[in-house]
């Protein structure tokens, strides 16, 4: 009982500090409506961690960095819907846009269950993921592929926020997953301006 109080403890206090001890806290609803949501959380994965785990990768020989996971519209207060009613994805949207993950097979994942609840076609979806990526300015730090452990969270959302004026402390997540940095979530209006997550 005592141990348990004081993680809870201690996971509060990580709260606090804007620290995140794990992914992206919001709970899926399933299908919506699509377009009808609040804003977009933009996912960036840190490709050295995830190449960790999953050494036969193709996108591991690449030397990467921060790369796109996903564009996800979210509700108001943080949760998300997916699979939504919509188009499928044509063979040529898929050979235009493929290049835009780090694995081309990413394009099949996120279009079906993200992209359809925006309300947008496959292409608008996929140009907004890319222009909202590009407004997001990776620090300098932090451009080489290596090893980031959850002790260097705090320094990772510094880095982030001094990089990108206008973003507020509460529109950057830092996920962490067995001791190191996993990726980052940033958080943007349906315009592409940085605003605080719910």
């Amino acid at each position: 009982m005592m141990m348990q109080s004081m993680k809870g403890l201690v996971l509060a206090g990580l709260a606090w500090l804007g620290l995140s001890v794990g992914a992206w806290a919001g709970s899926d609803v399933g299908p919506r409506a699509p377009g009808r949501f609040g804003y977009y959380v933009l996912s960036l994965t840190w490709v050295p961690a995830f190449c960790a785990e999953h050494r036969s990768s193709g996108e591991c020989a690449s030397g990467q960095g921060f790369a796109l996971h996903g564009l996800w519209p979210q509700l108001e207060g943080g949760d998300y819907p997916s699979a939504c009613p919509g188009p499928g994805l044509a063979p040529a949207e898929r050979d235009r846009f493929a290049g835009l993950y780090p694995s081309p097979s990413m394009i099949d994942h996120e279009w079906p269950r993200h992209g359809t609840c925006s309300g947008l076609t496959p292409a608008g979806f996929f140009a907004l993921s890319l222009a909202d990526e590009r407004r997001v300015a990776i620090p300098a730090a932090l451009r080489s592929p290596r090893t980031l452990l959850a002790a260097d969270v705090r320094a990772v959302r510094q880095a982030f926020l001094a990089a990108n004026p206008g973003l507020p402390v509460k529109g950057l997540w830092v996920s962490v997953s067995r001791g190191v940095v996993t990726g980052v979530e940033i958080c943007f209006t349906r315009r592409g301006a940085f605003r605080a997550c719910s």
